[in-house]
């Protein structure tokens, strides 16, 4: 059931009844879930559950077979997912460059029009790499040079310079070592307003407000988190 606090507060993301079938395999029937501004929640399932199926759905990337989607209320087919997107830091499990190299990399989703005026200047593309645990890497290197690690951290600073309020996350410390996986993790939390992830870091699942565990695949009705 709905908590008496949120009753009157409207979702920053609700998923409403979706069902979705991958491969002819049913993951979700009549879902809905609810992210308020604030949260900071971990989705848990074993493997092949749909948890990134269920992530990139949240994130507007893909569609559900059926139910709708909503970002402030306003669903994603009537403007609510432009207006997601504009406030939306997107960090998947598989890293894309974007560039040959780190500088253009970094400057990849200032080139849109509605990120123009926050072109961030050469001084602050390299704190951002520092924060994000590439302190030796250099605005001209090659993006090729970099390991998948390290891809996540690029990623990470990327998202640092977009400063965007709500987050969505898919392992995005899984390809990092001990070291670099806390750091990055302590810097996700200290940066995410709003935060959602798949995760399988005990660090930060540790400071994860709440961590929701998904339905079986072929469990119908509707299941839906509340604060």
């Amino acid at each position: 059931m709905t908590a008496p606090q949120d009753a009157k507060r409207v979702p920053l993301i609700e998923a409403r009844n979706i069902s979705v079938i991958k491969q002819g395999r049913q993951l979700f029937h009549a879902y809905s879930f609810k992210l308020y501004e604030g949260d900071k929640l971990c989705l848990s399932a074993p493997s092949g559950r749909g948890k990134t199926v269920l992530l990139r759905i949240l994130a507007g990337l893909d569609k559900p077979e059926a139910g709708e989607m909503l970002f402030n209320g306003v669903s994603y087919t009537a403007g609510g997912r432009t207006q997601l997107h504009k406030q939306l830091n997107w960090l998947p499990q598989r890293v894309s460059p974007l560039a040959d190299h780190i500088h253009d990399a970094l400057l990849a989703p200032f080139e849109l029009q509605a990120n123009h005026k926050r072109r961030p200047s050469d001084v602050q593309m390299l704190k951002a790499l520092i924060a994000a645990g590439l302190p030796n890497a250099t605005l001209d290197q090659a993006t090729s040079s970099l390991s998948g690690g390290e891809r996540q951290r690029l990623a990470l600073a990327r998202a640092l310079l977009l400063q965007r309020p709500l987050w969505i996350a898919d392992e995005p410390t899984a390809a990092l070592d001990k070291a670099h996986a806390l750091a990055c993790g302590d810097l996700l939390m200290d940066n995410a307003g709003t935060l959602l992830a798949v995760t399988h870091d005990a660090h930060l699942q540790s400071k994860i407000d709440q961590v929701i565990e998904l339905p079986e695949p072929a469990q119908p009705g509707p299941q839906e988190h509340a604060q």
